[in-house]
């Protein structure tokens, strides 16, 4: 469910499929009734478990310093469905939505696709009306048969593969791997952050069958204490990086590594000066994302994104209680994100949140082995019961409670 998009829907009388079914056909016959729009556009096509938001948004900053026209499409949402639509940082407005979903609907796609097809169209027909030099494109779920893949990009990213979606992705990481290799195109430079040798050889062996350039990192190019290298002859210095976490470091290289070739793409000068600053303004919610001193918001939904948030709190907060409040989506691997998430806490909330797929807070608790363990469907009146300064509060689980609960807790706290 896509907060607000059935708003729309409503308004505009626009059905959709209720079932996702692999493949590319329904999009593309869809997007022919529309002229095709993502045909007029530059792509940056990302795909991965982990770490295509941080890169985007890296990305997109690094561009906008140089003056260069964006737009992003982000999934999931953050708030609801405005800001999976981006236009040079600013979420798409009603009206705007308002004016694609009038063409969609006279066009005749009602019924023809899913939800979030449907509003891979709707992005692609808003983003040839603003004519962006590039569009940074998050894939949804994988990336082979993900509907953002009808689109030749500029240059892809693949920031990491690790388990997720088992269901339809395959139980291994070959088989996931086989998947995000998917939008590897003839010809087209891949940049890889670091990925298990098995997943690595399935995106070697893409990219030979493909004749396409493949960049790894930390052998074609590398980021550490402030400064980035390639091996055509850049050397970037005192560059910062404002998310916090070690693998941030890694996203930003490959943020970097595609924001050079793709300004050296559209002939324009690099200028170290805005880059540094485009990176140092660089900002995603929901990624560690600091609510006061003592609250954070982390989107960790996998076990991969549980470790790089475990990580993270040992680097920024070595020494201090962590109270987790925890919300998941049905079949996530919470057992083992539970269990990382045990690793550096003892003291965890279980929350209930308004979607249909969210686990039962009741069925988290049962799975937790913490000896100190509630549940709650009212988490931010338990956050003001027994907030303190001597612990940390996180939020995480799944970005759909993040996105429930975060406009509450910035109003609440005064920051919005």
């Amino acid at each position: 469910m896509i907060p607000k998009f059935n708003e729309y829907k409503e308004r505009f009388q626009m059905e959709s499929k209720h079932t996702i079914e692999p493949g590319l056909g329904a999009i593309t016959h869809a997007l022919e009734k529309v002229r095709n729009p993502q045909q007029n556009l530059k792509f940056i096509h990302v795909a991965g478990t982990n770490g295509k938001g941080s890169t985007i948004s890296m990305m997109n900053s690094m561009f906008q310093a140089h003056g260069v026209k964006t737009a992003c499409f982000y999934s999931p949402c953050f708030m609801d469905v405005h800001d999976q639509i981006q236009l040079n940082g600013e979420n798409i407005s009603p009206q705007q939505l308002d004016f694609v979903f009038l063409q969609a609907k006279e066009a005749g796609l009602s019924g023809l696709l899913t939800d979030f097809e449907l509003l891979t169209v709707l992005a692609f027909m808003a983003f040839e009306q603003f004519q962006p030099h590039i569009v940074l494109l998050e894939a949804g779920m994988g990336g082979r048969f993900d509907s953002t893949n009808v689109i030749t990009p500029v240059i892809s990213v693949i920031p990491s593969i690790a388990l997720e979606h088992e269901q339809f992705l395959g139980n291994t990481i070959v088989q996931v791997a086989s998947h995000k290799a998917g939008i590897i195109k003839e010809g087209i430079p891949v940049v890889v952050g670091p990925l298990e040798e098995s997943a690595e050889q399935v995106i070697f062996k893409e990219t030979l069958k493909k004749n396409s350039p493949l960049w790894k990192l930390n052998q074609d190019f590398s980021f550490a204490h402030g400064m980035y290298k390639n091996s055509v002859g850049h050397q970037i210095s005192h560059l910062t990086v404002p998310l916090p976490g070690p693998h941030q470091l890694d996203n930003a290289a490959l943020a970097i590594r595609s924001v050079i070739y793709v300004i050296e793409n559209l002939n324009i000068n690099i200028n170290e000066e805005l880059l540094r600053r485009g990176l140092k303004e660089a900002f995603i919610p929901g990624r560690f994302e600091k609510i006061t001193d003592t609250l954070y918001f982390d989107g960790a939904h996998n076990p991969a994104s549980a470790r790089a948030l475990v990580n993270t709190v040992k680097e920024v907060f070595p020494n201090t209680p962590i109270h987790f409040y925890v919300g998941m989506i049905k079949g996530k691997d919470a057992k083992t994100v539970l269990r990382i998430f045990e690793e550096i806490s003892s003291n965890f909330t279980f929350v209930d949140f308004e979607d249909e797929r969210s686990m039962p807070s009741s069925a988290l608790s049962k799975i937790s082995e913490s000896p100190y363990s509630e549940v709650t469907k009212e988490p931010l009146e338990s956050i003001l019961k027994t907030s303190s300064k001597t612990h940390v509060t996180i939020v995480t689980g799944s970005l759909y409670l993040l996105s429930e609960m975060r406009l509450r807790a910035l109003q609440l706290f005064g920051i919005f």
